[in-house]
């Protein structure tokens, strides 16, 4: 019973931690992305981008940055 427990709590612990590698990961790319395209990042775009902690969120905002000629096209700056 307690050897199962902690094999549960590794796996989660474990699956936990490559979905925040994976935000990370994410994150980062996109903001390189969008700093080749627009330049410059205003702070507050930059820290829009670091409060997404949803991967759906970022692939999509990821799709965006293809298409957008904008920082507001994304849906991002003022």
């Amino acid at each position: 019973m307690l050897e199962e427990n902690l094999l549960r709590w590794r796996d989660k612990i474990h699956k936990e931690a490559l979905q925040e590698g994976q935000v990370l990961s994410l994150r980062k790319m996109i903001l390189e992305q969008m700093t080749q395209r627009f330049g410059r990042l205003p702070v507050s775009v930059r820290r829009q981008i670091e409060e997404i902690s949803s991967l759906q969120e970022l692939r999509k905002l990821g799709r965006k940055v293809l298409r957008a000629k904008t920082l507001q096209d994304m849906g991002l700056g003022s």
